[in-house]
């Protein structure tokens, strides 16, 4: 059994997967997928699991609602050599790493000269804070040997900073800040001999952010179906890869 779970983000594979040309993608894991949003990104930069014994299990109010739901016949805890495969689509969402309020006076981009820039160092720290709570519980499962991956939510949308009216930002500013915290926590996750679906490249524009052709609506940080089909294909067949 493939379990799929996340925050928000994983709303565009769940609408893929209803996709008539979605068809013989699936074909071959019908009955072995689920998939279940537990909750929204910034849940999983707080504490939000428990370690009992053996088991890892989520603390916050929805996600153990949502995740009971898709477990009808399965514990509703990550055992010891759980039986189950995970990908966890969470911890790769730096919601709190780019709310502009929080770079009204700094920044981490050199070509923006009207604040105080941000030094590499200085932003991993930065990124490890928010990065705490995941990477505790990917480290508790690596020890439970549970067999699980981690996927990264979507690129920011080219005009993302200005339909949704970050105006303090520089062009491209966000895309950087996603970009950056996409490739230190991936090698972070690497280090822990954890794998990592990335984002199909052809979402990706020339500055690194992704088409607007795949993005749900206008101003709005998450993707639509036709971004949800290039993943969940791009996820699946990766998954098929490590058996």
């Amino acid at each position: 059994m493939l379990e799929i779970v996340g925050d928000s983000h994983l709303i565009a594979l769940a609408d893929a997967a209803q996709l008539p040309e979605m068809k013989p993608v699936l074909s071959g894991w019908e009955n072995r997928i689920r998939l279940a949003q537990l909750g929204n990104g910034y849940d999983f930069f707080s504490p939000f699991f428990a370690v009992r014994g053996d088991t890892v299990s989520f603390t916050q109010a929805p996600a153990l609602r949502n995740f009971r739901q898709i477990n009808p016949d399965m514990p509703d805890a990550i055992g010891r050599d759980d039986p189950r495969r995970f990908v966890f689509m969470f911890g790769l969402y730096p919601s709190l790493g780019f709310n502009a309020e929080h770079w009204m006076t700094h920044t981490v981009v050199p070509w923006s000269s009207d604040r105080h820039f941000v030094s590499q160092s200085a932003f991993d720290t930065i990124i490890n804070h928010l990065l705490a709570q995941p990477m505790a519980f990917f480290r508790q499962l690596k020890q439970m040997n549970v067999r699980f991956s981690v996927a990264s939510c979507c690129p920011v949308p080219a005009s993302y900073h200005l339909l949704a009216q970050k105006t303090n930002f520089a062009a491209h500013e966000i895309t950087h800040i996603y970009n950056r915290f996409r490739d230190y926590a991936g090698n972070r996750l690497a280090e822990m001999g954890v794998f990592c679906h990335f984002p199909p490249q052809e979402v990706y524009d020339e500055h690194g952010a992704m088409l607007d052709i795949y993005v749900k609506r206008p101003g709005d940080y998450h993707a639509n179906p036709d971004y949800g089909r290039l993943m969940l294909a791009k996820i699946l067949n990766e998954v098929e890869g490590f058996d």
